[in-house]
């Protein structure tokens, strides 16, 4: 038995996972369960993709919106690509959370299969590509933008 409050060990483990991109030590819990509660909110297995509206982002990608919350700035999505779909480098303002529900995703930090997330912070650059026919749950906190490629 541990003197622990109950949602410490979850907290670690949401640490762990988000290793160095995680909240610094004297950010608050809260921002932490915040991000893990926006990502409890994914719909459940499995999802009927015919009864949601998409929209290709991208050759490959498609994005419908679940929910969006103005006050916070977020919005979450479920994103469906097809393997070797890329998506174009990009700035996050905010935050994201990929939590892979299907497939296979990977970016320059590493390759998310289901159940894993892969975390991005504010003003971080990176891009994506869909390793295997993937469903993600995304959470956006802010807005992204398009970023020139600068190796040419």
């Amino acid at each position: 038995m541990t003197n622990e409050m109950p949602g410490e060990q979850d907290l670690k483990a949401l640490r762990e996972l988000l290793g160095d991109h995680a909240p610094a030590a004297g950010d608050p819990d809260s921002r932490l369960r915040s991000l893990l509660l926006d990502l409890a909110d994914a719909p459940s297995l499995p999802i009927d993709r015919a009864s949601f509206d998409w929209t290709e982002v991208t050759p490959g990608i498609k994005l419908t919106v679940v929910h969006e919350d103005a006050a916070r700035g977020t919005r979450a999505c479920l994103a469906w690509g097809r393997a070797g779909a890329k998506t174009p480098r990009h700035i996050h303002r905010g935050g994201e959370n990929i939590l892979v529900l299907e497939g296979r995703l990977r970016d320059e930090r590493g390759s998310y299969g289901p159940g894993e997330v892969c975390y991005s912070a504010a003003d971080s650059i990176h891009a994506e590509e869909v390793v295997e026919d993937c469903l993600c749950y995304v959470v956006y906190y802010g807005e992204l933008e398009t970023v020139e490629d600068s190796a040419g």
